[in-house]
């Protein structure tokens, strides 16, 4: 089995990831994204002329990790950022820890590689209420053949990127001004409202621009493609709104606005007039009080400083 063609193993990997994901133990997301990079491996192999699974040495995962890739829009890209190396790195491990497992290698290339390093992450920065009419103006250029509109309006009810590129026709209930979440590994599926008549109108008017050019059953997406993985399906969501934000200049705390930005505009919105973090938690399919005091910018536990005086 030490010569095995890496083919044959990526098959038989995918088919225990495929059994993985049937029995809960993997995401379907994280399946996808792994399958993604072995598709890409192979590729990159072929090319080398690499064809069995133990050849491929610390050297050639390294080259692989580290190869020019293109961008969204098909640019050239030919130092891949840091996120993109932690992917496909993670990519190259699942899939040589499921060979392992299967008995078809002992090789673990990628193992003694340094960690890459990551960026703090940026906390939510402070929209204004002006900043979000802005957003709202932007967001409506070419609607409703575009989705950019639709995205914010399903942030401003509460749902998160992980949630909207799932969101249907269907998931719509206007006559009761509500829309169905499905809920993340991190998140409750639940029922959010749409507060206000502005997300309904640009809403109702992606669904009926749907329902008119697809099949009309409601299954069609409201902001993604419904055949797309679910990996994309996010980074697809959090894309459409960086193009709103870069068409409005919208900025918060110094930096452009993120689509957590405006769930933390929602979340302060919510906590000051009900005086509720549960409230904030339900609407936000939060498990954690603190997840959502943190989100709605309240800090409702003393600092470290302050309990010590």
């Amino acid at each position: 089995m030490s010569r095995i063609t890496l083919r044959s193993a990526f098959l038989r990997v995918v088919r225990e990831w495929d059994t993985a994901v049937r029995h809960g133990r993997l995401s379907a997301q994280t399946a996808e994204s792994y399958i993604k990079v072995g598709e890409r491996l192979l590729r990159f192999t072929t090319a080398l002329s690499i064809t069995r699974l133990d050849d491929i040495t610390d050297v050639v995962a390294q080259t692989f990790m580290d190869a020019p890739g293109h961008d969204r829009q098909g640019r050239l890209i030919t130092t891949p950022a840091d996120s993109t190396r932690r992917v496909r790195k993670s990519g190259v491990d699942a899939l040589f820890a499921e060979a392992r497992h299967l008995g078809l290698t002992t090789k673990a290339p990628l193992l003694d590689l340094p960690p890459i390093p990551r960026s703090a992450p940026r906390p939510a920065g402070a929209l204004t209420d002006r900043d979000i009419e802005a957003l709202r103006f932007h967001a409506e250029r070419g609607m409703p053949q575009t989705r950019h509109a639709t995205v914010l309006g399903l942030l401003l009810s509460g749902l998160h990127t992980g949630e909207i590129g799932y969101t249907t026709v269907s998931d719509l209930d206007l006559p009761h001004a509500r829309v169905w979440a499905c809920g993340t590994t991190h998140t409750t599926a639940r029922y959010c409202p749409l507060d206000d008549d502005w997300s309904i109108r640009v809403l109702r008017l992606r669904a009926d621009c749907i329902v008119k050019r697809s099949s009309a059953d409601g299954s069609g997406t409201l902001a993604t493609i419904a055949s797309s993985p679910a990996y994309r399906r996010q980074a697809s969501v959090c894309t459409a709104f960086g193009e709103t934000v870069r068409s409005g200049g919208i900025t918060a705390e110094e930096r452009s606005a993120a689509p957590r930005d405006v769930s933390s505009w929602l979340a302060a919105k919510i906590f000051e007039q009900t005086g509720e973090i549960a409230d904030v938690a339900l609407r936000f399919g939060l498990s954690s009080l603190d997840g959502a005091a943190r989100l709605a910018g309240y800090q409702w536990r003393p600092s470290a400083e302050e309990a010590d005086t």
